[in-house]
């Protein structure tokens, strides 16, 4: 990827012909295209490099789970997520990126392409399934804080803090 960065003359993997299929189409769920905000830019590159990690993740057998491979799978998959609402996708989306990174590979990967459903299907139920778990998540941290307000605590407890990233996202 850097070689093809080099030969293509731009400044970044994630402006090569390799990573365009992707930026695409994440521009065209979230209407925020690359290039614009180097702070969006960040989420776009993080959902373009995780979609592919996860495609080929589960192309090579892994699953979401809470141990292995499967872990760092699950992790890949809710990182991609939350920068996917920092651009305004509360919705599943993660799986239609991954359909543009195996129309990008499919010549040297055609094996990608041709598991599409699987791949897709793995990954649409983990997004819903942690959306509905940062959904909770984001409800339980607004009943914390107005609690909190009530109280008259000057700060969030550090064990809450730990509590909602590791068991709600």
């Amino acid at each position: 990827e850097r070689t093809a960065a080099v030969i293509q003359k731009v400044p970044s993997n994630y402006d090569t012909d390799l990573f365009a299929p992707m930026m695409a189409k994440i521009g065209h769920l979230s209407g925020y295209y690359y290039g614009r905000s180097a702070e969006k830019d960040v989420s776009v590159k993080v959902i373009a490099d995780h979609s592919r990690a996860a495609a080929f993740l589960i192309g090579d057998g892994a699953l979401p789970s809470n141990e292995g491979r499967g872990y760092v799978l699950r992790r890949v998959i809710r990182r991609a997520l939350r920068h996917g609402r920092f651009l305004g996708l509360n919705r599943p989306f993660l799986s239609e990126v991954a359909v543009a990174v195996m129309h990008a590979m499919e010549d040297t990967y055609p094996e990608l392409l041709e598991n599409t459903n699987y791949i897709t299907r793995v990954i649409l139920h983990e997004e819903e399934r942690f959306n509905n778990t940062l959904d909770f998540g984001l409800k339980l941290l607004q009943n914390e804080i107005k609690r909190l307000q009530d109280e008259g605590a000057g700060c969030i407890p550090g064990a809450l803090i730990f509590k909602l990233y590791d068991t709600y996202g």
